[in-house]
C-alpha cells in the first residue's frame, strides 16, 4: 500500500472491485503486454484503448492513477493520441502482475468483481445504443463466462454465436426481455454499497 493508506476493508474492497472494472476494460479493448528487449529489458505494460478521449480521462485514468497509488505503483499513467483512438498505458511490472493474476482467478470472482468485470467489459466491447445487449470479443470461451455469471444473475435468454466469420469474432447477445434487468446487474446500487 501506498504511504499513507492504511489497509482498512474499505480500501482493500476498492483495490478489488475496481481491478475487477478495469481488468473489463482491459480485456474488452487493451490487453497486458511483457515485451522483451535485446540486453534483457523487458518492459510490462497494463494498455486500453479507446476512441473517446474524454472516457478515457474521465473515467480510465483517475482509476487508474488510483489503483497504482493504492498498489505503490510509481509508473505515470500515459494517454497517447493517435488519429483515431486514445491509449491509456501504465508501464509497470507491479501492475502487470496484480492484473495477471486477476485474470488467472476470473472463474473464482465473487459476485461483486462478476458484476464489475461484465460493466467494465460491456464499455469497452458492448453496443451502447441502449436497445439491445450485445458484447463482442474473438475468446467464445469467455463470452460463455459472461453468459454463464450472468444466468446466476437470473438473465436466462442469451446466445453466444460468431458474429464475424472473417475476424473470428464472436457475440453475447441477449435478449431484449432481459435488457433493464442487465442495466441493473451491472449499474445498480449493489455494486457500490459498502459491505456490511
Amino acid at each position: 500500500m501506498g504511504e499513507g493508506l492504511k489497509s482498512t476493508p474499505a480500501v482493500l474492497m476498492w483495490l478489488l472491485t475496481g481491478s475487477a472494472y478495469l481488468l473489463g476494460w482491459i480485456i474488452g479493448d487493451g490487453g497486458l503486454y511483457k515485451l522483451n528487449y535485446s540486453g534483457d529489458r523487458t518492459e510490462y505494460r497494463v494498455v486500453v484503448t479507446q476512441k473517446d478521449l474524454s472516457i478515457a480521462m474521465r473515467c480510465l485514468v483517475p482509476l487508474f492513477e488510483s489503483l497504482c497509488s493504492l498498489l505503490n505503483v510509481a509508473s505515470k499513467v500515459r494517454i497517447l493520441t493517435g488519429s483515431t483512438r486514445v491509449e491509456v498505458r501504465v508501464s509497470s511490472k507491479r501492475l502487470y502482475e496484480h492484473f495477471t493474476s486477476l485474470l488467472a482467478r476470473l472463474p473464482e470472482f465473487t459476485e461483486r468483481e462478476k458484476r464489475l468485470f461484465i460493466a467494465g467489459f460491456y464499455m469497452a466491447e458492448g453496443e451502447k445504443s441502449g436497445r439491445r445487449v450485445r458484447m463482442w470479443n474473438k475468446n467464445k470461451q469467455l463470452l460463455e463466462l459472461l453468459g454463464s455469471w450472468l444466468k446466476e444473475f437470473g438473465i436466462e435468454k442469451f446466445s453466444v454465436y460468431l458474429d464475424d466469420k472473417r475476424h473470428g469474432v464472436y457475440v453475447l447477445e441477449i435478449s431484449n426481455k432481459y435488457r433493464h434487468q442487465f442495466f441493473n446487474i451491472i449499474y445498480g446500487v449493489e455494486n457500490f454499497k459498502a459491505d456490511d
